[in-house]
């Protein structure tokens, strides 16, 4: 399955530029991994928008917030093409 994000728009607060593109950079690596593993259905190809929330603690490292942030999008992203699954 080829999978394409024309547009990834993340926001979050308390997160310096530095650390912004750093996360976004480990961001796509895990989404990347996690959609290799549990790819979504052929109806994400029609999603215009995805919306997610992810609490951010304090402090919170990039490295450990980018796959917490990976799954929550695979999660949706299932949830919205295998709607009645569990997951």
């Amino acid at each position: 399955m080829d999978i394409r994000i024309d547009r990834l728009r993340l926001q979050v607060s308390g997160m310096s530029p530095d650390r912004a593109r750093q996360f976004g950079r480990l961001l796509a690596e895990h989404l990347a991994a996690v959609m290799a593993a549990a790819p979504p259905g052929p109806e994400a190809a029609r999603l215009a928008r995805l919306q997610i929330r992810v609490p951010q603690q304090a402090g919170q490292h990039p490295r450990s917030l980018a796959p917490v942030t990976a799954t929550e999008i695979s999660r949706a992203l299932h949830t919205a093409t295998h709607p009645g699954e569990a997951r």
